[in-house]
């Protein structure tokens, strides 16, 4: 039997969405992030069981996957540990309720002309919080804080730190080109970059 809902009321918490889209790195594999009013578009008619806490801004595991609550598939999420590697892929899909029929054929997307690969941007979403939960490197914990700080949001963040590596895994591919530690510590000091301010996105 699946575990049942504690029922602990939405206002407590933040309704499940896709959070505000950042452009992908430049030099990154296409398809990881919606292309322009794609988060819109799959928005439409979206109904959702779950929702997730707002991250604790000193709380590292918060930042990895904030607390969710409600269920997703018939499942508990607060029964769930992400420590537990598939239990981490569930909640994070769990958070792009939106991708479920998309992952569950796992088929490439075509939102508003653009390539999306649903799988490739839950994936990017789990390096960013394997990092964060093992604390390596500690420069990704070290990014979220200084991030936050400015403004930006839990989504927008992971997007910002998810771009990064996936210009890594990009040349990994591409180039050969082995992962070096010190190049992407320095990349991420560089963030937030040329990307769109917390107030263009309605955030502050």
């Amino acid at each position: 039997m699946s575990p049942r809902s504690r029922g602990r009321p939405p206002g407590r918490g933040r309704s499940r969405q896709p959070g505000r889209r950042l452009p992908a790195g430049r030099g990154g594999p296409s398809g990881f992030a919606l292309p322009p009013g794609g988060e819109a578009a799959l928005r439409a008619g979206e109904t959702t069981e779950c929702w997730f806490d707002e991250p604790d801004p000193a709380d590292r595991r918060s930042w990895a996957i904030p607390p969710g609550h409600g269920t997703y598939q018939g499942l508990d999420l607060e029964l769930l540990d992400p420590d537990d590697e598939n239990e981490l892929t569930f909640l994070i899909e769990a958070q792009h309720a939106d991708l479920e029929d998309a992952l569950r054929s796992d088929e490439e997307m075509i939102v508003d002309g653009a390539p999306f690969s649903p799988r490739l941007h839950i994936t990017m979403h789990q390096v960013v919080a394997n990092q964060l939960l093992a604390d390596i490197p500690p420069q990704t914990w070290l990014t979220v804080q200084r991030l936050a700080g400015l403004g930006y949001d839990w989504h927008n963040v992971t997007h910002m730190i998810s771009s990064v590596i996936s210009e890594d895994l990009h040349r990994a591919v591409t180039e050969q080109q082995q992962f070096d530690p010190g190049d992407y510590a320095r990349r991420l000091t560089g963030l937030p970059g040329d990307w769109p301010s917390p107030e263009a996105h309605g955030l502050l």
